[in-house]
């Protein structure tokens, strides 16, 4: 397969659970519903920022069976250096929208119509990826859920308020076994209490030797929280880094007694402990 080239991107769609000895092998009518829905995006990009005069054009790229992959790239008619692109406006609403920025695909209503015929036509069968040339977006469940939460924004709350967007922060938990069968790896991370589990996105540039050590294990991980204004808690966790909790080899025995403050020579109302 050739490299990416920065005017176009690729799309890899993969079965969750691969049947027989063709793994990436998929549907006829899923394949069709989703390079249509995706095609329709683009020249719904490109009517955004081109006059019809100077559009684009489009030329499939990137065919292949196994995995399943097409792509498209960009020919820029327009004559101004610094027009946009369609497919740099494509993936800068679909990474903003995928961290809870909802606002940015009102001013681009024709491309929200398209996202939205692309959450459409997601199967929860597969999994669908689009790929740029130096990063890639999975759009899965969690996407659809972002795009149909578009416009809600606008509506007046019956529910707490809660922030939308992304944030860098870090986690304690212990996490399941990675799940590295389709092309978005992920896994769940069970906070303390074992009640709240938060999704993890794996950077699969990582590898699986350097992830497996961590499955079913206490760990800490750091990355790009993704709050969807649904809950005080991230719905989704772009892993960067992760490591093992250390813990403790052998038992403490601590023993003490307690007494009020006001028994020793603080006057501050507080307790302490004495041997």
């Amino acid at each position: 397969m050739t490299p990416i080239g920065p005017t176009e991107l690729r799309v890899v769609i993969q079965p969750v659970r691969p049947r027989g000895p063709l793994t990436g092998v998929v549907a006829t009518a899923v394949f069709k519903k989703v390079f249509d829905a995706v095609w329709a995006a683009l020249l719904a990009a490109d009517r955004e920022v081109h006059a019809k005069a100077a559009a684009s054009e489009f030329h499939v790229c990137g065919l292949s069976v196994d995995p399943c992959e097409f792509g498209f790239v960009e020919t820029m008619r327009a004559t101004d250096p610094r027009a946009p692109s369609s497919i740099a406006l494509f993936r800068r609403c679909a990474g903003r929208v995928y961290q809870s920025d909802y606002r940015i695909l009102l001013q681009y209503r024709r491309l929200m119509r398209g996202f939205q015929r692309i959450a459409a036509a997601l199967d929860p069968a597969y999994v669908v990826l689009v790929r740029y040339h130096d990063s890639e977006l999975p759009l899965d469940a969690f996407f659809r859920r972002q795009v149909d939460r578009v416009g809600l924004g606008d509506e007046p709350p019956s529910r707490d308020i809660w922030f939308a967007g992304s944030v860098i922060m870090s986690f304690e938990g212990r996490l399941e076994a990675i799940d590295y069968r389709s092309a978005a790896w992920t896994g769940r991370l069970a906070l303390a209490g074992g009640e709240t589990q938060l999704e993890c996105l794996f950077d699969r540039s990582m590898g699986e030797d350097a992830l497996n050590p961590f499955g079913n294990k206490d760990v800490s991980v750091a990355g790009r929280a993704i709050f969807t204004g649904d809950s005080n808690l991230p719905e989704r966790i772009e892993v960067m880094t992760i490591e093992e909790l250390p813990r403790a080899t052998r038992t403490l025995d601590i023993r003490g007694a307690m007494t009020p403050a006001s028994v020793g020579d603080w006057d501050d109302g507080l307790d302490h402990f004495y041997k």
